[in-house]
């Protein structure tokens, strides 16, 4: 075992459960022991999920599939919708609607519905409105804000939901189970293991404890940028466009040497002209 991440996972508070009169007998196997009323969590066995979720997640990354963050607990709203933005996925951070999973249809409308809104508040479009029409329509917005700024991107259901507290947001799991999705999420002794495919024994009860899993994950989840970072960083079509460009100067200097021999010449056809002149006149006398 790694110590220097079971002292962080320490140091992070991962380690503290719930009081004891408040367990879920299926925890048992993951509960360490108690101190002054409240279970200690076994971080040994919480490694050892870590790492299996790790794996599984990276799994669906691969192979394009999309995840459905959840956490509206205030402990982990920052964290997981930092996580979701970095790695391209979903989140809910604020509040879960019910039926976004088993009624995705209904909820689809109301989504299109608030990019609508969105867009016309970003042009302009609500100036010429009244006043009250105007207050109105960005009272709307703001709410349909909170719920679906995650899911802007979200045209079908997605491929698997993570939950950052299985109790507290245990509708989301439920509806996952629903419409046959997979489900993980991370469960304090308090948990129900039959409700997900995966879970990690941790806190969530503590900003540090939800940060660190959140930032252990993200080494999972490919970053979306990466792939337009790769395509900016091939040198083959910089390279081709210098060698078009080198002899475009050597053309111009060419002309620039070449128009001050003919203005030679101009002045030689002129300075000629008045001797010829003379000449005649000359003859005209005689």
């Amino acid at each position: 075992m790694d110590k220097k991440l079971l002292d962080s996972m320490f140091a992070n508070l991962l380690h503290i459960g719930n009081k004891t009169t408040y367990v879920n007998p299926k925890m048992n196997d993951y509960i360490y022991g108690a101190v002054n009323g409240i279970h200690v969590l076994d971080l040994s066995k919480t490694i050892t999920r870590l790492e299996v979720v790790k794996k599984e997640l990276e799994t669906l990354s691969k192979e394009g599939k999309k995840i459905l963050f959840v956490a509206t607990k205030l402990q982990s709203r920052d964290a997981f919708a930092d996580l979701a933005k970095k790695s391209g996925h979903y989140y809910v951070n604020e509040k879960w609607v019910p039926g976004l999973l088993t009624n995705f249809k209904t909820i689809s409308k109301r989504i299109a519905y608030y990019i609508k809104l969105s867009t016309d508040s970003e042009k302009g479009a609500f100036d010429v409105l009244t006043k009250k029409e105007k207050a109105s329509k960005m009272l709307e917005l703001e709410k349909l804000d909170r719920v679906f700024r995650g899911l802007k991107e979200m045209k079908k259901l997605p491929d698997a939901v993570f939950v950052a507290d299985g109790v507290y947001d245990k509708k989301s799991l439920m509806e996952a189970n629903k419409v046959g999705k997979k489900s993980f999420a991370i469960l304090n002794t308090n948990g129900d293991i039959d409700l997900v495919d995966d879970f990690i024994p941790a806190s969530t009860n503590s900003v540090k404890s939800v940060t660190f899993i959140a930032e252990a994950l993200i080494s999972s989840l490919p970053k979306a940028s990466s792939l337009k970072a790769q395509v900016k960083r091939t040198p083959v079509k910089k390279t081709s466009g210098e060698q078009v460009r080198s002899p475009r100067p050597e053309i111009k200097k060419e002309v620039e040497r070449k128009a001050p021999a003919k203005k030679v010449e101009d002045k030689e056809v002129e300075r000629k002209a008045p001797v010829r002149k003379t000449e005649t006149k000359k003859t005209e006398e005689k």
